[in-house]
């Protein structure tokens, strides 16, 4: 079974199809296949410091209720290919200044350029899911309005198919 997740964010009209790397990424891939599950909506920012990425934090309660966190990384990179998500988990107290909970990030990549420099230094990032290549334009255009508009609302929706 090959599976997805669909992002979707209303007032940039994003909606774009990302494969899960269960393989190569399965333990944040799960995770992110739990979360596009429970469905909601999630706050999410053009990221400040990483290039073109849309940031997402799901953080304590929004996670996915009795997921057994064991995210060490996978697939790993400093460096994501556009149209890729990486997700990066972090427990309580990891960092000074994070959220004050366990909290797993979405950073969905939409151009050339990503990097996961963060204020602290170089953090690692899992590649968990790969836009299909016929929503590349739709990512990046979706991703664009995103920038210009400010902080949105994403939601993501679980669909697989065998």
């Amino acid at each position: 079974m090959t599976r997805f997740i669909t992002v979707k964010e209303e007032k940039s009209a994003l909606t774009a199809r990302f494969q899960l790397l269960d393989k190569e990424a399965p333990r944040h891939a799960e995770m992110l296949w739990r979360i596009a599950q429970q469905g909601g909506d999630h706050g999410a920012i053009h990221a400040m410091w990483t290039g073109p990425e849309i940031s997402c934090p799901v953080v304590g309660d929004s996670l996915p209720q009795g997921t057994v966190i064991d995210l060490p990384p996978e697939n790993a990179t400093s460096f994501p290919d556009m149209g890729e998500i990486a997700t990066v988990f972090a427990p309580k107290g990891t960092w000074k200044g994070a959220p004050d909970a366990d909290f797993f990030d979405i950073g969905i990549f939409y151009g050339p350029g990503g990097r996961m420099l963060m204020p602290m230094g170089w953090i690692m990032g899992s590649v968990c899911a790969r836009v299909v290549p016929e929503d590349l334009a739709a990512l990046r255009e979706g991703c664009g309005a995103i920038r210009r508009n400010g902080s949105c609302r994403l939601t993501f929706e679980a669909t697989s198919r065998n």
